[in-house]
């Protein structure tokens, strides 16, 4: 069993750390608002609350045995970018957070405007890196390769199987005592649409650097 990754180009890899760093920074801040995240996120950090581990160790835990059906079934989207995102995401979310605790008023994260304005600005931040990440094309994360693997393989709609994928982490996420909010549920139905939205945007910017 092979996996094949392709030589990348110095931009691919600087679109793709850029991409990660900035999931990274801007998640922490979400949670930390907790308006909602991504449903990956919701689940993880759910998981993560529940147990005590941090978000670094269940984000790593569960990519690996994700990654084991991406290695099965989707060797072909599996890249450098694969193995950096599963790997630092969620211990750069740990050491912002960390960070914010320490150096950053409280006020930015519980008072109104400033709450709903960090949110604003963090959600922003955090869909633009999700599109550098994937316009970087240097491989998918197990979390997003498996509705991927799926949908080629039994043939039904990806917006379709994408959906169930993202409902059935925010189902976990429940299960184990996570706190679903409006913002969640509103990013499981519209992440996908603006991240595609974004990349095409930035797509021909990044394509001249």
């Amino acid at each position: 069993m092979r996996i094949r990754i392709r030589l990348l180009e110095g931009h691919d890899i600087a679109l793709m750390l850029t991409g990660i760093i900035g999931m990274g920074i801007s998640l922490s801040a979400l949670l930390k608002v907790g308006y909602g995240t991504d449903t990956s996120s919701f689940m993880n950090a759910s998981i993560a609350l529940r147990t005590g581990i941090s978000l670094g160790t269940v984000m790593v835990t569960l990519n690996a045995i994700q990654f084991i059906a991406e290695i099965i079934w989707g060797r072909r989207f599996i890249g450098l970018g694969t193995i950096v995102n599963m790997a630092a995401i969620g211990y750069i979310s740990d050491i912002c957070t960390m960070l914010e605790e320490r150096y950053l008023p409280e006020w930015l994260f519980t008072a109104q405007p400033y709450r709903t304005a960090t949110f604003a600005i963090a959600l922003v931040f955090f869909l633009i890196s999700v599109a550098l990440y994937m316009n970087s094309e240097t491989g998918l994360a197990p979390y997003d390769a498996i509705p991927t693997i799926i949908s080629s393989s039994i043939h039904l709609p990806f917006f379709a199987v994408r959906m169930a994928w993202d409902f059935l982490a925010i189902a976990i996420g429940v299960a184990v005592g996570g706190h679903l909010t409006i913002g969640t549920v509103i990013l499981a139905f519209t992440m996908g649409p603006t991240v595609a939205w974004i990349g095409r945007m930035m797509k021909k910017p990044v394509a001249s650097i």
